[in-house]
């Protein structure tokens, strides 16, 4: 079943650049957002906002009418804690308090295993492991 409208943070990253064509084809209409001021051309269906996720005012009107919201928007290297926390805190913040209230049944959101610190690839990492951030 085709969504009718799916939206797609950090469309100019790694995984969102990457992710985008294949997405345009999921939905009838793909809303790509990023910081970038460009993220090359569009495909069928795709529109692109450029928006600051720590904005909540620009952020959330995108997630209207919205089926399901992929977050991959944030900053994923080691930086400053005040600079992440924008994108990455309240942004998050943003989204699902947004995707809340506009009734969108789905967020699809990525971390990265530098939340959990690097372990043995022989080790068992279970819901109770504790956190050991390593940026």
């Amino acid at each position: 079943m085709k969504l009718k409208k799916l939206v797609l943070t950090g469309a100019a990253g790694r995984l969102g650049s990457y992710l985008r064509e294949p997405l345009s084809k999921l939905a009838d209409e793909l809303v790509s957002t990023d910081i970038a001021e460009d993220i090359g051309t569009l495909y069928d269906g795709e529109s692109y906002h450029r928006a600051d996720l720590a904005q909540y005012d620009e952020i959330v009107p995108l997630l209207e009418g919205a089926d399901m919201v992929i977050h991959f928007g944030a900053i994923v290297d080691e930086k400053p804690f005040m600079e992440l926390l924008g994108p990455n805190f309240i942004g998050s913040y943003n989204i699902f308090e947004g995707a809340s209230q506009h009734g969108v049944r789905r967020v699809v959101y990525a971390s990265s295993i530098h939340a959990v610190g690097m372990h043995k690839k022989a080790d068992f990492i279970g819901i109770d492991a504790p956190h050991r951030p390593d940026t």
